[in-house]
């Protein structure tokens, strides 16, 4: 049976005062009650008796929890296989190159290493703080991509290590272009999800 406009408001309203954070979460939970309640009305029971029966069947917290583990779990794969793209790889060229810019008066190769990490973490926060400001942290799917972009970002602060490297009999000077290299395709793989989820948003 399908529901009417009202009673559609009269779901939306219930899950309003915070319950669910995120807007297209929100969404989601509103279909997904709505799809309850027509099922429970079409056994001849009345909308607001169903309505307060899938609301019970359903905790909202639970809800919204299981699609953002979902989410970065899938953003995180996501990322990955970005970093196997012809076109990444391409597009993360110019940034290593202006990396090795920004480093080319280093004393030394641990300078460098700090330096570059700086970099990265930097620019990984600026881009978090330009979400805030443009109003997306309401979305689901920009905040977890934005999310799993930030925890590569700290993993690989860790995994890309200089004196790791060096163990490794890779010279200090190629070690850290290999440092500046991955962290720049990283971050590009990163990047380029964050803005395709964001421009997903600006259409729908």
């Amino acid at each position: 049976m399908k529901l009417t406009s009202e009673q559609i408001s009269q779901i939306q309203s219930s899950l309003s005062g915070g319950k669910i954070y995120y807007d297209d979460i929100r969404a989601e939970m509103v279909d997904h009650i709505a799809s309850k309640v027509e099922d429970a009305m079409e056994q001849g029971i009345p909308f607001e008796e169903a309505l307060e029966s899938a609301q019970k069947d359903i905790n909202p917290f639970n809800f919204q929890m299981k699609l953002l583990v979902a989410s970065h779990l899938g953003f995180f794969k996501t990322i990955v296989s970005n970093m196997l793209k012809g076109s990444i790889l391409l597009k993360s060229i110019p940034l290593f190159a202006v990396c090795l810019f920004f480093i080319y008066f280093d004393q030394s190769p641990e300078a460098s290493e700090k330096h570059v990490k700086t970099i990265f973490i930097s620019a990984t926060v600026g881009w978090a703080l330009m979400g805030l400001w443009g109003g997306l942290l309401k979305n689901s799917k920009v905040v977890a991509a934005g999310n799993t972009l930030w925890l590569i970002v700290c993993i690989s602060q860790v995994v890309l290590n200089l004196d790791f490297i060096v163990w490794l009999g890779i010279p200090p000077q190629i070690a850290i272009y290999l440092i500046t290299f991955l962290l720049s395709l990283l971050y590009i793989a990163g990047l380029s999800e964050v803005v395709f989820q964001t421009k997903k948003l600006s259409v729908t």
